[in-house]
C-alpha cells in the first residue's frame, strides 16, 4: 500500500512536471514568427501545464492536511482548476489541428461551451448541497474528466500525430518521432486522467475506476499519470530545441543576407563612383577628339569606341540595379507568385489560391535561375489549366523540405490522358519539362477525370545544417 507521504511526493512531482512544461511553453515567445503550428498554439499548452500543475499541488495540500480548515475549499478549487486546465488542453489540440470555417468554430468553441455548462452545474449543485455531502463534488470532477479532459487529450494526441507526419515529410525525423511519442503519452494520459476516475456508482465509473485499477495493476493511477506527465514534459522540452534551432537559423540567415547585401551595395557604389565615372570621362575625351578633328581618318573608329563605352556603361548600370535589388530568393519567389496568381484571377473567372508552406528550418539556398524556372513553370501550368481544364478551382502550393522546394499546381477540371499526348503535340508541357531539366529538377504530371496535378521539385543549391535539424 502507498502511504500519505508517498502520495504527497507523487503529487508534488506530478504537478512539478506539468508546471515546468507550462513555464517552458510560455518562454517560447516567438509564436507569431514561427512556421510551425505547434509553436503557434503553444500558449494554450502552457496554460494547461501551469493550471494543471497547480491543481496537483492543491491536491497535495489536501492530502498533507496542512490547512485542515480549508479542506473543502481546496477540494472545490482543485475541481475547478482541473476542469479549466482540461479546457485549455482541448484548445491546444484544436489550434494545433489548424481547422477552418465552421469546423474551426465547432472544435474551438465546444470546450468552452462544455466548461460553461459544467461550471453552471457545479455552482448549482454546490449551492444546494454545500457541506452536507462531498459526493456531488466528486461527480462534478468525474464529469469534467469524461466530457472535457478525455476528449481534450485525444484531440491533442491526434493533432500531435498529424504534426509528426508533417515533420517527417520535411525530413525532420527526430522531431517527428518525439511528437509521435508525445501523442502516445497524451493519449495514455487521457485514459488515466479522463477515464480512470473515482467510483461514483454509475457507469462507467463503477467498472473503470481508481480502486479497480490499483487492484489490477498494483499501483495507483496517480503514479501512471505522474509518469505520463514526466514523459510528456521531457519530450516537449526536447522538441522545443527544434524551434530554438529555427530561430537561430533565421537570425543567422538574416545576418548573412545583411552582410551580402552590404557587400553588394559597396560593390555597386564602387562600380558607379569609379568605373562608370572613368568610362564616362573616357567617352567625353573621345567626343572632344571627334569635335577637334571631325574629318580625321580615324573618326569612325572613335565613334565605334564611344558607342562601346556607352554600351559598357549601360551594362554596368544594369548589373548594379540587379545586385542592389537582390533578395532572399524564396521570399522574392513568393511575392512574384502572389502577383502572378492575382493577375490571373483578374482575367479569368476561376478562383485561385496560393498556399505557402515554407518552414525556416527547411530553407536552403535557391539560385535566381532556379527561382525563375519555378515561376515560369507555374505560369505555364496555370495558363494551361485556365485554357483547357474547365476547372472550378485552382491551387498553387509551395512547400519546402530539407532537400529542396516543390511547387504543385492542382485543378479540379476534366483532366487529360498523359500517355496519349502526341510527340511534340503540347508545347506547354514540353517547355515545362525542359525548364525542369535545365535546373536538375523533377516534373511530375498526374491527370484523370477528377483533375490535374503538376508538381515541380527542384533541389537546393546546397543543404545547410541539415543534420542539425534532425
Amino acid at each position: 500500500m502507498y502511504s500519505g507521504n508517498q502520495y504527497i511526493i507523487l503529487f508534488f512531482v506530478y504537478g512539478l512536471a506539468f508546471f515546468s512544461m507550462g513555464i517552458a511553453a510560455f518562454l517560447q515567445n516567438t509564436s507569431e514568427e514561427s512556421s510551425f503550428p505547434l509553436l503557434k498554439s503553444i500558449h494554450f499548452l502552457g496554460c494547461f501545464g501551469i493550471i494543471h500543475g497547480i491543481t496537483e499541488w492543491i491536491i497535495m495540500l489536501r492530502i498533507s492536511d496542512m490547512v485542515p480548515q480549508y479542506r473543502l475549499q481546496l477540494l472545490v478549487l482543485g475541481t475547478f482548476t482541473n476542469a479549466l486546465s482540461f479546457a485549455f488542453l482541448w484548445m491546444f489540440g484544436a489550434r494545433l489541428l489548424q481547422t477552418k470555417g465552421k469546423v474551426k468554430l465547432l472544435i474551438e468553441g465546444l470546450p468552452w461551451l462544455l466548461f460553461g455548462l459544467w461550471l453552471l452545474g457545479a455552482v448549482v449543485s454546490y449551492s444546494i448541497y454545500q457541506t452536507t455531502t462531498l459526493h456531488w463534488i466528486f461527480i462534478e470532477d468525474t464529469l469534467s474528466r469524461y466530457f472535457i479532459g478525455f476528449p481534450g487529450a485525444v484531440i491533442s494526441a491526434y493533432a500531435l500525430y498529424k504534426n509528426a507526419i508533417t515533420m517527417k515529410s520535411l525530413n525532420i525525423y527526430r522531431a517527428a518521432l518525439k511528437l509521435k511519442a508525445m501523442a502516445v503519452a497524451f493519449f495514455l494520459y487521457g485514459i488515466l486522467a479522463g477515464v480512470v476516475v473515482k467510483n461514483n456508482r454509475f457507469f462507467p465509473s463503477n467498472i473503470i475506476n481508481r480502486e479497480n485499477f490499483f487492484n489490477l495493476l498494483g499501483f495507483p493511477v496517480e503514479l501512471g499519470r505522474g509518469i505520463a506527465a514526466v514523459v510528456i514534459t521531457v519530450l516537449f522540452v526536447s522538441v522545443i530545441k527544434v524551434f530554438q534551432w529555427e530561430i537561430n537559423k533565421k537570425i543567422k540567415r538574416l545576418t548573412k543576407h545583411q552582410i551580402v547585401s552590404n557587400e553588394r551595395k559597396k560593390m555597386g557604389q564602387e562600380l558607379h563612383d569609379v568605373i562608370i565615372q572613368n568610362l564616362f570621362a573616357t567617352g567625353m575625351q573621345v567626343e572632344k577628339v571627334i569635335a577637334m578633328e571631325p574629318k580625321a581618318e580615324s573618326v569612325e573608329d572613335l565613334y565605334y569606341i564611344k558607342n562601346n563605352l556607352n554600351d559598357t556603361i549601360t551594362q554596368v548600370r544594369r548589373f548594379i540595379e540587379q545586385t542592389a535589388s537582390a533578395k532572399i530568393q524564396m521570399e522574392d519567389l513568393k511575392l512574384r507568385l502572389r502577383d502572378l496568381v492575382d493577375n490571373f484571377e483578374k482575367v479569368c473567372p476561376i478562383p485561385m489560391e496560393l498556399q505557402y508552406h515554407v518552414a525556416e528550418v527547411t530553407l536552403g539556398s535557391l539560385s535566381q535561375e532556379k527561382a525563375t524556372q519555378i515561376y515560369y513553370i507555374v505560369q505555364e501550368a496555370l495558363s494551361n489549366a485556365i485554357k483547357h481544364s474547365e476547372a472550378h478551382r485552382i491551387t498553387v502550393d509551395i512547400k519546402t523540405t530539407l532537400d529542396g522546394v516543390t511547387a504543385t499546381i492542382k485543378d479540379n477540371g476534366k483532366g487529360f490522358s498523359v500517355q496519349q499526348i502526341p510527340e511534340g503535340g503540347h508545347y506547354g508541357l514540353i517547355s515545362m519539362k525542359e525548364r525542369a531539366s535545365d535546373v536538375k529538377g523533377h516534373l511530375d504530371i498526374q491527370s484523370n477525370d477528377k483533375g490535374t496535378q503538376i508538381s515541380i521539385t527542384i533541389p537546393w543549391e546546397e543543404s545547410e545544417d541539415a543534420e542539425e535539424s534532425n
